[in-house]
């Protein structure tokens, strides 16, 4: 991992990012998961959880991300935020403007043609596309594996928005399965002083995700 300065959020790496994830639950914590059972994880009780029809009514899936041209189709998607009231657009908002945090849990379909180009940077960019975005720096990096060809990445990410000096910052990790035709993904975020006040939430929703791997 690179070496990075105070001012580049190295403050906002939880020491809960330097272990493996794990499925255990914790007081106050909900445990949600899709009806075809192929993933699920814990969410804070006050948090709001959207199902794959609501997450589907937005015009653009959140944390759907096309790249160089590929797309994978949403098998199933789970959003959630921490907003003091449900609505499901929350998801649609840029990190950088998000208060409170928002994410996704979601499978999605690789193509034949998308196997050939799969790569760390698919996982990632399918997700956060922040190559694309100012000022990205990773503050964690690393591989990421569930066992049994369940691998990937997992990484905390801080970036500025497209039009403003604000800050957003992302925590996600992104897995593709033994046969290459699915990526699981989960991602929790939201601008710097939202991640700052709300970043042990945050890891213990990522770090809480298990996938299926019988699915």
């Amino acid at each position: 991992m690179k070496a990075v300065a105070p001012d580049c959020l190295l403050a906002l790496l939880p020491a809960a990012l330097l272990i493996a994830a794990c499925g255990g639950t914790d007081s106050g914590l909900v445990t949600h998961t899709d009806p075809d059972r192929l993933h699920r994880f814990d969410a804070p009780q006050g948090w709001h959880v959207y199902d794959f029809t609501e997450v589907s009514s937005l015009e653009d899936l959140p944390f759907d991300e096309q790249v160089q041209g590929f797309s994978f189709p949403a098998v199933t998607s789970l959003g959630f935020d921490g907003a003091p009231i449900k609505d499901v657009s929350h998801l649609t908002l840029a990190l950088p403007e998000a208060d409170y945090p928002i994410g996704t849990a979601s499978v999605r379909q690789i193509g034949d043609r998308e196997r050939d180009f799969l790569s760390r940077a698919v996982l990632t960019q399918s997700v956060v596309p922040y190559f694309g975005l100012p000022n990205p720096q990773e503050i964690q990096k690393e591989d990421f594996s569930f066992g049994d060809g369940f691998d990937g990445i997992r990484l905390l990410v801080a970036f500025q928005g497209q039009n403003s000096s604000d800050q957003g910052v992302a925590y996600l990790i992104s897995v593709s399965n033994p046969a290459d035709n699915r990526i699981y993904s989960i991602v929790a975020g939201c601008n710097r002083d939202c991640f700052i006040a709300h970043q042990d939430e945050i890891t213990k929703v990522v770090d809480s995700w298990l996938v299926n791997k019988k699915g």
